[in-house]
């Protein structure tokens, strides 16, 4: 019996279009898998089942009935239920406050807690769940919190249950009993969408598999038919070239190493473990992996705004380890966050008072900043990098994204940064503002900078790339060079597959891609200028 379809799901942001007439179904007792790169409309269509976005058209069923969901109670009320990557629950209480707060049956001080706490023990006993209840969910493991979570759906009756990369951060033994767990809840049936990066997980649990590419369904198989091979060739399809970016011969000296690095996220989770990474003057070394395995926190730590807990980060022979984040800016390190709006800049700031930000040198006059000399700085940038603003004045949050990106661009290149960290540049960005970017990285690099380029964009890698190395589960799994390899490869290394033997195109033929003007490319090992 079918739970759950989806009929024509479109929704944009903009100009950009995250889900593109999206047909899915879901049944009872099965578990279906939902895989795609970074970016491929995942999130955005978990979160229109969830009642958190409208879809622009496009229907849902529910049980057969067509519904409108406007907010996640109505999901709920409707028997949806979502565990989110990021938990939605209240350190400080314990697994049975957790679940009064979302039991609108009665006023939170009126629940009858011992009920509550019987129908918690009653759900643990049907669906094999052990979990501690009276613990405050701040001195739980991770597996405990995502084993309240999903008490908290089962309690709601929830029988269509939203597992967004639920194994992202398990252990292997805690990967194992959730997958007893979520047996269990398809034995009930109670169906599942498992949403992961992870083949041999999904290969393991799911029934079908239902593949998105730029917004789009690209494949679906049941498992029984499927192999990783097939499932990767899935995920890469015909819209993904394999690109090779015109490339610099020869390299500089070194630049920025680390060794043995490990950090925390902000969770109090450690998501890097182990980093060894070396980047020299003259290359981008784009960082590729799914999202979740530390790249945030491997960019961060290198831009010196997170602590290193242990191992070396070494800047242009300089030990930085421990060093305040003031050192790294003098070290030469430019930095652009994948938050352009809270991180990269100050929203409620004008964009000439933003440009002093992460400046070792900063105009003054007469021991006070210099506004005349900002001012005529930040206009001359705004023209240089296309910035389209009504002026310097104007506040950094009434600007389109590319716009400010392409400011904290300008901002960041300004010092002549010997290092530059772009994280996700032109994630969200049109297709005109992504060129400028692109290109604006390749000439810092063509200036002898050595880039990081944390990139979701597969294209964007293979064009822009001298390097590609694959971040999984907190550690470089592999590296490949762009020319040599094709996308399948890269994926193969973000699932966690070592040892496959890269690909090489036979043919080699010249082709510039659309959309990116100014940046020679071609099929096969030999890239050079038109």
């Amino acid at each position: 019996m079918e739970l759950l379809r989806l009929s024509g799901i479109t929704k944009s942001f903009g100009d950009n279009i995250a889900n593109d007439h999206i047909d899915l179904t879901l049944e009872r007792g099965e578990v279906h898998a939902l895989l795609g790169e970074n970016g491929a409309g995942k999130s955005t269509l978990m979160n229109i089942i969830y009642g958190i976005y409208r879809p622009d058209s496009g229907k849902i069923f529910v049980r057969g009935k067509e519904v409108k969901i406007a907010s996640s109670r109505q999901a709920m009320d409707l028997g949806i239920g979502m565990v989110h990557q990021h938990f939605m629950l209240v350190d400080r209480m314990n697994a049975v406050e957790n679940v009064c707060l979302i039991d609108k049956s009665h006023g939170f001080a009126k629940l009858d807690r011992k009920k509550v706490r019987a129908s918690l023990e009653a759900l643990k006993e049907q669906y094999g769940i052990e979990v501690d209840l009276d613990a405050p969910v701040s001195q739980l493991s991770i597996s405990m919190q995502q084993k309240i979570e999903i008490l908290k759906l089962l309690y709601t009756g929830a029988d269509i249950l939203i597992l967004d990369e639920p194994t992202a951060v398990l252990l292997p033994q805690e990967t194992e009993a959730l997958f007893a767990i979520i047996r269990n809840m398809t034995a009930q049936e109670k169906g599942v969408i498992f949403i992961s990066h992870k083949l041999d997980e999904v290969l393991q649990i799911s029934r079908r598999v239902s593949v998105l590419t730029h917004g789009k369904v690209t494949g679906e198989v049941l498992t029984d038919e499927a192999d990783k091979s097939r499932i990767v060739r899935m995920m890469s399809g015909d819209s993904v070239p394999y690109l090779s970016g015109s490339r610099r011969e020869g390299r500089g000296e070194e630049v920025l190493s680390c060794r043995s690095l490990e950090a925390f996220d902000d969770r109090g989770v450690k998501t890097l473990l182990g980093v060894d990474l070396t980047l020299y003057a003259g290359e981008i070394i784009g960082i590729a992996g799914v999202e979740g395995n530390g790249q945030n926190e491997l960019a961060e730590v290198l831009a010196g705004v997170r602590p290193v807990a242990s191992g070396t980060v070494i800047l242009r022979g300089e030990d930085l380890s421990h060093a305040s984040g003031k050192a790294f800016i003098k070290g030469g390190i430019g930095y652009i966050p994948a938050d352009r709006s809270m991180v990269g800049s100050v929203e409620s700031l004008s964009l000439a008072d933003n440009w002093p930000l992460r400046k070792v040198r900063v105009p003054r006059k007469g021991g006070l900043l210099d506004g005349r000399t900002i001012q005529a700085e930040t206009a001359a940038a705004m023209e240089a990098f296309d910035v389209r603003a009504t002026g310097p004045s104007q506040r950094s949050a009434e600007l389109s994204g590319g716009n400010l990106q392409k400011f904290i661009l300008a901002r960041e290149l300004s010092g002549e940064p010997k290092v530059l960290i772009a994280s996700y540049p032109t994630r969200g960005l049109d297709v005109r503002a992504s060129w400028f970017i692109r290109n604006r990285l390749i000439a810092a690099r063509d200036g002898s900078a050595g880039v990081l380029l944390f990139s979701g964009d597969m294209e964007e890698l293979f064009t822009v790339a001298d390097r590609i190395a694959v971040l999984y589960r907190g550690q470089v799994i592999g590296e490949v060079e762009p020319r040599k390899s094709r996308p399948e490869d890269v994926i193969r290394l973000m699932m966690g597959e070592k040892g496959q033997e890269p690909y090489v195109e036979p043919a080699s033929e010249k082709v510039r891609p659309a959309g990116l003007p100014g940046i020679s490319v071609a099929f096969g090992k030999e890239a050079s200028d038109e």
